[in-house]
């Protein structure tokens, strides 16, 4: 990150503590373009990805597509795509999707850099109309302005989403920053239920773990 921002790289934000002060600051300035134009959260996700955190999400997701046999996946909301990343040198074959912002440009340079890959990353509107064996989205429900939406794309782009449902936490890491907005779980899992069934269940406390088929014909 260091190399990509050059001039720009802010060492105290490598400090978590830090980096919360500067993202509630963003969160306040930045409002509804937070996830657009926030460059504290190329730093958040690097932090998030070497905490750990999601490693029981991607244990389930790789047992899920070793018994299927799938190897097309789409990362959607993939932020700066160090899972993408991951994935691939797990041997799948992924791309990934989202909104045009810092952290997409940092992950395709990066992913050029690392695996001459950068084709492998996309901005979100140029998934519809594409095919996947399987869609996932994980810890991106809670951000994402429509999650109806965002559920209907998924169940239209692959035959199989995979998806955690996290408990809401409007304190999440960062004070009185809730980058988590309030999401309403009964509708969630009404729209997952509407475009899918549910085929494997998993736990992450507090999170639950789910891959659904999708019923959308294309």
């Amino acid at each position: 990150m260091a190399t990509y921002l050059g001039a720009g790289f802010r060492a105290e934000l490598t400090d978590f503590t830090t980096l919360r002060a500067f993202l509630d600051a963003e969160w306040a300035r930045l409002g509804d373009a937070f996830y657009k134009q926030s460059v504290g959260y190329l730093y958040d996700l690097t932090h998030f990805h070497y905490m750990g955190v999601k490693d029981p999400f991607f244990a389930f997701l790789l047992e899920f597509a070793r018994d299927h046999d799938i190897t097309d996946v789409a990362d959607v909301g993939c932020g700066i795509a160090l899972d993408t990343q991951a994935l691939l040198h797990a041997g799948l074959d992924v791309h990934g999707y989202d909104l045009n912002n810092p952290s997409l440009d940092y992950a395709r340079w990066r992913l050029n850099r690392d695996l001459d890959a950068a084709h492998r990353i996309h901005a979100l509107h140029q998934l519809p109309g594409r095919h996947h064996r399987l869609a996932y989205a994980v810890d991106v429900l809670g951000h994402a302005e429509d999650p109806p939406d965002l559920i209907e794309l998924l169940f239209t782009t692959a035959d199989y989403v995979c998806l955690n449902l996290a408990p809401h936490d409007p304190d999440h890491r960062y004070g009185p920053a809730d980058l988590h907005p309030v999401l309403d779980h009964e509708r969630v899992l009404a729209d997952l239920s509407k475009h899918g069934d549910l085929v494997r269940l998993g736990a992450q406390p507090p999170n639950v773990l789910t891959v659904w088929r999708s019923d959308v014909r294309r």
